[in-house]
């Protein structure tokens, strides 16, 4: 997921921006969404209500994982949806190497405004 949001922020920064200064500032942007929708989603089910304030889990498969899953070589590899990683700690891990990426091209090779 990180990997597809950084090709293709990539592929948009240097078509329509100012190259890596703008990737900074787009994966910036998009980590720290993607960091808020992540980090509701992982907070434990309140106590007094039933659901949670935010979350991306459902009952459903999406048409990308049932894909991923009928990529595997024999069915007796396929997971069921309740045995995944949840989507929303996906989202979670996912922000955090997007925001890396926008980190070290700050700090580690120096791209600033």
């Amino acid at each position: 997921m990180a990997g597809g949001i950084i090709a293709f922020s990539a592929v948009l920064s240097f078509l329509f921006g100012d190259g890596l200064l703008t990737l900074k500032y787009v994966l910036f942007v998009i980590g720290v969404l993607m960091f808020g929708v992540g980090s509701f989603g992982i907070q434990p089910e309140r106590p007094h209500k039933n659901k949670k304030l935010l979350t991306t889990d459902n009952d459903t498969e999406y048409a990308f994982e049932e894909r991923i899953q009928d990529a595997l070589p024999s069915d007796e590899d396929r997971l069921l949806l309740e045995e995944r990683i949840s989507r929303d700690t996906k989202i979670f891990v996912a922000s955090i190497i997007v925001l890396g990426v926008s980190l070290f091209l700050e700090a580690g090779i120096g791209i600033s405004s």
